[in-house]
């Protein structure tokens, strides 16, 4: 006799399939579980989720019930990394797992993203051009409650690189990567849990052509979108290039961003425009 169970478990879209084998007194149970989306919701059972899973290359999260709270896990390879208990009157209770800007691992040493072109842009003058690149992610693990939320944990897949923009004296800290450029969004092919794809316009109000190789993107409290476990940055960075006194000013500002303050715990972002980095030292 052979029966057949589909459980479902919308908020992260994780299907198991469970077949039961029943022969006399013996019954066998094969559990498949099939996760297609591990950014998202997941609502977990306070008293009964067992060994629940989430695996990112070698990073694992595991979640489990201790009494009437959840354990919390995350092994980065055999060890383990971080852990939190649980403790909510909710049931289920909301985790959420999102691309997050790079800024907390290993620590909050900086706000802005230092992103170099391996292929420098050419603007002519009185003109404008826009491109597509890379910045790296990381990934937020929340507590999520109606309206409210908490960042638990967070880590990075791959090794954090930092770099200095400006002089030793006052120059700035930003999470640094190199990325390659494209006209064209669809060339740009960011990895998963590791990058998300940003669009860049740059404007060129100065008298000359510019070569343009380098942009620092404010990035504090920012909220990135995801899709199928895509990650980009919303809205637009906007580069605009222009002459003050005889001197390059380049200014840089989120259009369209959706932005959160970091010291609330809503979970609602609303869209910003006034998140602004000066480059005065060089583009």
């Amino acid at each position: 006799m052979r029966s057949r169970f589909l459980l479902t478990n919308s908020s992260c879209m994780q299907r198991c399939i469970i077949l039961v084998l029943a022969e006399g007194l013996q019954t066998m149970v094969f559990e498949l579980c099939d996760v297609e989306d591990l950014f998202g919701q997941h609502r977990l059972q306070s008293k009964t989720t067992k060994d629940y899973k989430l695996v990112f290359g070698e990073s694992r999260i595991e979640i489990s019930s201790v009494g009437s709270a959840l354990s919390y896990k995350r092994y980065a390879g055999a060890d383990l990394a971080a852990e939190a208990m649980i403790v909510s009157n909710e049931d289920p209770v909301m985790i959420g797992v999102f691309p997050i800007p790079p800024l907390f691992t290993p620590t909050a040493v900086a706000k802005n993203v230092f992103l170099k072109f391996n292929t420098p842009v050419i603007v002519d003058q009185r003109s404008q051009a826009v491109v597509y690149g890379k910045m790296p992610v990381e990934i937020g693990i929340y507590r999520q409650s109606k309206d409210e939320e908490v960042l638990l944990d967070s880590f990075s897949r791959k090794r954090q690189q930092y770099a200095l923009y400006g002089s030793p004296e006052s120059g700035v800290v930003c999470r640094y990567i190199e990325t390659e450029v494209s006209r064209n969004n669809d060339d740009m092919k960011p990895a998963k849990y590791e990058e998300a794809s940003v669009r860049i316009r740059i404007k060129n109000d100065i008298d000359n052509i510019v070569k343009v190789s380098k942009v620092i993107i404010p990035m504090d409290g920012v909220v990135l979108d995801h899709a199928h476990d895509d990650a980009w940055l919303p809205g637009s960075v906007e580069m605009d290039l222009s002459t003050s006194f005889g001197k390059d000013m380049v200014h840089v500002r989120l259009m369209s961003t959706k932005v959160k303050r970091s010291d609330k715990t809503s979970i609602r972002a609303r869209k910003e425009e006034a998140l602004v980095f000066l480059m005065d030292a060089g583009y």
